[in-house]
This record gives structure tokens, C-alpha cells and sequence, in this order.
């Protein structure tokens, strides 16, 4: 017996068929949740390597799952917000910035693309994971 599979969108809506909609989005609310939970953790112990006052770490939070506009994609928002305001550094620190015509690289220099890209794998796992229970 074989089995192909010819897109992840006929999957999901054959999925939404079986389950209901409702249902397949908790799940996938569920799996959004443990997969962000284990991505902020490895993201704030690599945030430790260059914290001065620690507000960049104890700001990031996460939202709750919501639908992107324009799609169907249910997806979760990592953000800094608090009192100090970090959102406007996170992107200079990732990025680095120009003063004076000279290119500056601070400590935390693309820290997030890195540990996106490191933890890449197990994040679909958790998500796999979490989808099949």
C-alpha cells in the first residue's frame, strides 16, 4: 500500500474535514504554544551571553496564536514589551548599525537568526510532536 501526498494544504483541509475546524486549530494553538515556550527559553539563555541590565530578556514575550491577514496560517508573535522599552534596540542589535559612516557590530549581532537557524529542527519536532497526540 502506498500513499502520496500532494500538498499540505489538501492535507489540512482533508484534516478540518475528519476533525473540524475548530479542533484542528487548538491543536495547532497547542503546538504553536510548546514550540514558542522552547524557542523564548533558548533564545533568553542566548541573550545571556550579552546582557547588561537584563530588560532585553525579561521583556520578551509572546502572544497568544492568531491568524495572519491575508491567510490562514496560525502563527505566534515573539516581541519585546515593558517599561524599558527594548523593542527599539532588539533591531539594532540584530542587525548592528551605521554612525559616521562607520559600520558598528554590537555584542548580540544577529544572536536571533542564530538561534532560529540552530533550533530550527527541534522546533518541527516539538510541533510534529504536538500535531500527532
Amino acid at each position: 500500500m502506498s500513499v502520496e501526498i500532494k500538498g499540505i494544504p489538501e492535507v489540512l483541509k482533508k484534516l478540518e474535514s475528519v476533525y473540524g475546524k475548530q479542533s484542528m486549530q487548538a491543536k495547532s494553538d497547542r503546538a504553536l504554544n510548546e514550540a514558542s515556550e522552547f524557542f523564548i527559553k533558548a533564545l533568553k539563555k542566548e541573550f545571556e551571553s550579552f546582557k547588561d541590565t537584563g530588560a532585553s530578556i525579561e521583556e520578551m514575550t509572546k502572544s497568544k496564536p492568531y491568524t495572519k491577514v491575508g491567510s490562514q496560517e496560525r502563527a505566534v508573535l515573539i516581541e519585546w514589551v515593558g517599561p524599558m522599552n527594548r523593542k527599539n534596540i532588539i533591531h539594532l542589535n540584530e542587525h548592528g548599525y551605521t554612525r559616521d559612516g562607520k559600520k558598528y557590530t554590537p555584542r548580540g549581532f544577529g544572536v536571533i537568526a542564530k538561534t532560529l537557524a540552530a533550533n530550527e529542527r527541534k522546533y518541527r519536532e516539538i510541533i510534529k510532536k504536538e500535531l500527532a497526540r
